[in-house]
């Protein structure tokens, strides 16, 4: 399905397993298996993208929780990026990828709703790339005051209500993707 990829943010072991593992992990996960075989199956590209910060242990490339789940299913089509920050166009080929393939759209899920998956979404749409975030596909840690169902919840209701140069971010549960983005 040209126009259209999936870019899936930081599903990775240190993320994902553990006492402080990613609220839904398994649930969030399963999802995005469902959405990038949509995805792979309508011919829509999928970006895995790993955070990789050197000299962190956590998540060093190649490190143990650098790498991706063995539960995340993975193709080798799949196309790989590695970042350092939160922002996955920063310093990344994203861009070049989404720009050589065609792509306009962009249904975004992953890990850590109030910083790398946010902030990849709104750099898409600063970019003017039309971007979806899928509601029940993004998840944090209990890293703040706020409980992280409270964090996606809050950020849902973030993204469904701004704009970025006129191009608004768009929220939809998977339901509703699989029905219409990739039908």
């Amino acid at each position: 399905m040209p126009g259209v990829a999936v870019v899936v943010i930081d599903v990775q072991e240190a993320f994902f397993s553990g006492p402080n593992a990613a609220y839904r992990g398994a649930e969030v996960i399963d999802g995005i298996n469902r959405l990038t075989a949509a995805a792979r199956a309508a011919g829509a590209p999928v970006f895995i993208v790993q955070h990789d910060e050197e000299g962190d242990p956590e998540v060093e490339h190649g490190s143990a929780g650098w790498q991706l789940p063995a539960s995340l299913v993975r193709t080798g089509d799949d196309i790989l990026v590695r970042k350092s920050v939160g922002d996955s166009f920063h310093e990344t080929p994203l861009k070049a990828h989404l720009d050589r393939l065609g792509v306009d759209r962009l249904l975004i899920c992953g890990y850590a709703t109030e910083f790398c998956v946010n902030t990849g979404a709104r750099r898409a749409a600063l970019l003017g790339y039309r971007t979806t975030i899928v509601s029940d596909l993004h998840t944090t840690q209990h890293t703040s005051e706020l409980t992280p169902e409270q964090v996606v919840a809050h950020y849902n209701l973030v993204w469904t209500h701004s704009s970025l140069s006129g191009n608004r971010v768009s929220v939809r549960p998977l339901a509703e993707v699989l029905a219409t983005e990739l039908a």
